[in-house]
């Protein structure tokens, strides 16, 4: 039987800034879950495109070959028979590869979020004539980066691998990006300033825990919270923005 031919677009390699952005363009094109990876799919689509590119006499990085490797393998250890009468569950073998994938889908959403941050910082202060009260200027404290915010996130995802093994065992509902907004904004209306850490305090599965940070950017983007640091080593603190305060007083 032949092997099934996917119609990939025209695009190179040096479109990518990786592996694993070549694997989140592949996933979100089929329309896949990337909690539940149709990996053989994925494998075929992945080997086509780098064979695609070898045709057209174009270097290809040694990290896409080790990820072609590692998807082969994945692929293989998934058509394994399974034995019936385990009383233990095999770990599923895609759970690595899915982890660096919300990983980096997470610092890549928030470094876009925060380029278009400082873009429209730089654009408020390149208009002399205007006066503009150095408070309102900014969404995020200069001194917040994006490496703070890496930071922060590693703490909650370190946190979170230790309660890993109970949270899988524990079906939750999927939450939209819209409703961790509410919670988001709920917990710092209740208590004026809240710590980056405190919204993650109650035990979730990893995709809430992604949907939250998700929800936080995107309060950022919208000025209804602003974050702030007062050092490297201290906590960022999470308040209502310029938004929502004018829209409690009007």
């Amino acid at each position: 039987m032949k092997a099934k031919v996917y119609n990939l677009p025209d695009v190179k390699l040096a479109d990518f800034e990786g592996p694993l952005d070549l694997l989140l363009h592949l996933i979100r094109q089929s329309q896949m879950s990337i909690y539940d990876i149709r990996i053989s799919e994925i494998t075929s689509q992945y080997l086509q495109y780098l064979h695609t590119q070898e045709t057209l006499r174009l270097n290809i990085a040694g990290e896409y070959l080790v990820m072609a490797a590692k998807l082969t393998e994945i692929k293989g250890k998934m058509l394994l028979p399974h034995e019936e009468d385990e009383e233990l569950v095999d770990e599923d073998p895609r759970t690595d590869l899915v982890d660096q994938l919300i990983e980096y889908q997470i610092f890549k959403t928030a470094s876009e979020n925060l380029r278009d941050l400082e873009g429209e910082r730089q654009r408020s202060f390149s208009r002399p004539e205007m006066e503009i009260d150095p408070a309102t200027v900014t969404r995020l404290a200069p001194g917040i980066e994006l490496t703070d915010l890496q930071k922060a996130l590693q703490k909650v995802l370190a946190r979170q691998a230790l309660l890993e093994p109970v949270s899988r065992t524990v079906q939750t509902e999927k939450v939209s990006i819209e409703e961790q907004m509410d919670f988001v904004k709920r917990r710092i209306q209740q208590r004026s300033v809240c710590r980056f850490e405190d919204l993650f305090t109650i035990r979730v599965n990893r995709e809430v825990l992604v949907t939250t940070f998700m929800a936080i950017l995107e309060l950022a983007k919208n000025q209804q919270i602003k974050l702030s640091q007062d050092s490297a080593d201290q906590s960022i603190t999470i308040k209502i923005g310029e938004v929502n305060e004018q829209g409690t007083k009007s």
